[in-house]
């Protein structure tokens, strides 16, 4: 290692150290020679990929820095999944031409749907709509899909806004994706992103038969009532 590559090692630790921007201080592990290595590799990647708005070579220790520290605080933590997130780079480039937050390059390191075996999130929502009033009877293409429906609630699938249904199945059908890539437990209930409960209007009949009740059984009369 060169005497520069060894100051600019030392200045990127010294970084490391230091919170993530909007947190407090929260103690992160020393990073390895191996995990710098990978920063500047994907750094001298995506420079090709996506030359516009690169990093200038005096700020690149302190952007190597937060990536590192997002990288970690996603659960990056291999080469495989670095690799994977460069080639998904690479497919979804298309005419994008801005370098990406530590955030969009973490995302890209995760596994699709599709990676694990599972169906598209649009044939997934596809076959949540046509059988969640009969989840038992039906059999579903992965198990993955059966819970998102389940997370996300027949109420919600047969009242809800379309917009609103998908938006909450997505949630729960990524959530589920990730930790299915984990090998964890699946059937288990996920924290709800919408309140279980919603208030819903009165229809404006059942509403008059309502206070009409209350009054006979109250005592009292109506404007409209005789003496």
């Amino acid at each position: 290692m060169t005497a520069n590559q060894n100051a600019s090692m030392k200045s990127l630790q010294t970084l490391i150290r230091q919170p993530l921007v909007g947190q407090g201080r929260v103690s992160q592990p020393e990073p390895t020679a191996m995990d710098m290595a990978i920063v500047d590799s994907v750094f001298s990647k995506l420079r090709v990929l996506f030359p516009v708005s690169a990093p200038r070579p005096e700020d690149e220790a302190t952007h190597k820095a937060e990536w590192l520290k997002t990288l970690a605080a996603q659960g990056i933590a291999s080469r495989e999944q670095v690799q994977a997130g460069l080639n998904r780079a690479r497919r979804e480039q298309g005419d994008r031409q801005f370098w990406p937050t530590p955030r969009q390059f973490a995302l890209w390191c995760q596994p699709t749907a599709c990676d694990l075996g599972l169906p598209k999130l649009e044939a997934a929502f596809k076959e949540a709509t046509r059988h969640y009033h009969h989840p038992d009877k039906h059999t579903w293409s992965h198990d993955v899909v059966r819970l998102a429906v389940r997370e996300t609630g027949s109420w919600m699938f047969a009242t809800g806004l379309e917009k609103d249904v998908l938006m909450t199945f997505e949630r729960n059908y990524k959530v589920l994706c990730r930790r299915f890539s984990r090998g964890e437990l699946t059937d288990i209930e996920l924290p709800k992103a919408l309140p279980e409960t919603v208030t819903r209007p009165t229809e404006a009949a059942k509403a008059k038969s309502i206070i009409a009740n209350l009054r006979t059984n109250l005592g009292l009369k109506g404007a409209n009532d005789g003496d």
